[in-house]
């Protein structure tokens, strides 16, 4: 599958960016830059990237649960909380359409990052732009990775539990502290072999995947902070 045009933008440069334009929209107080934030994350994702539908549907299921409860407590409770000095208390309709869609606009934000990014070309640009010793760098990697082996042994340990009939109950301290031993003793072979085979960070050392910041990843931050400085003003 071709790279699409938010895939081929450097990691670094896009999630400093994201960064900025989050900083940037909590400095303000308008629902309605909310709003155009989280429509253009998603237009970005649905025709910028290979992102599917599906996908985002899944993802904002429970962020727009989250989102309708946020606004109907600030609906049901402004009223009384409009004497309160809490920066939390709602008193319109205004801020809890603001604190809603403030939520959708972050989530809308991080998907566009992170449905769109590759992990190890953000690990390499860590590493070449951000200048992150390669040992933090390829350690944060290898943990990623472990994360399906832990589920997948947590399910194994689960239908061993089963077939000898034993109840692990609500809160599972058997399957938890089986899959945690596992992911420790695997924590610690990917630690050796990862120093047996260069990673300590210390010397020179080549990559098999060299990210660079061209000048469409800087047209990419121009164009997205200079965006967002313009609906801080217009909107």
């Amino acid at each position: 599958m071709r790279p699409t045009v938010l895939e081929k933008i450097n990691p670094f440069i896009k999630v400093v960016t994201i960064l900025v334009c989050g900083i940037l929209m909590a400095l303000t107080s308008s629902w309605k830059l909310n709003l155009a934030v989280l429509i253009a994350a998603l237009l970005a994702l649905l025709l910028l990237s290979n992102c599917k539908l599906s996908s985002l549907v899944k993802t904002f299921v429970p962020v727009i649960l989250l989102a309708g409860a946020v606004f109907v407590s600030g609906m049901s409770y402004g009223k009384s909380a409009a004497q309160s000095a809490s920066i939390y208390d709602v008193a319109s309709m205004d801020s809890a359409l603001l604190l809603s869609t403030r939520i959708l606009a972050y989530v809308g934000m991080g998907m566009m990052f992170a449905l769109s990014t590759d992990q190890k070309e953000f690990i390499m640009s860590l590493m070449h732009q951000a200048h992150v010793k390669p040992k933090f760098a390829y350690g944060v990697l290898a943990a990623v990775n472990l994360i399906p082996t832990l589920r997948r042994e947590w399910d194994e340990v689960n239908l061993a539990y089963r077939a000898r009939k034993k109840r692990t109950g609500l809160l599972p301290i058997g399957p938890l502290f089986n899959t945690l031993v596992n992911g420790i003793r695997w924590s610690e072979n990917v630690a050796m072999a990862m120093e047996s085979k260069g990673f300590d960070g210390d010397g020179s050392r080549t990559f098999a995947i060299t990210t660079r910041v061209r000048a469409g990843d800087i047209c990419f931050a121009v164009l997205c902070i200079g965006l967002m400085a313009a609906g801080m003003i217009c909107l």
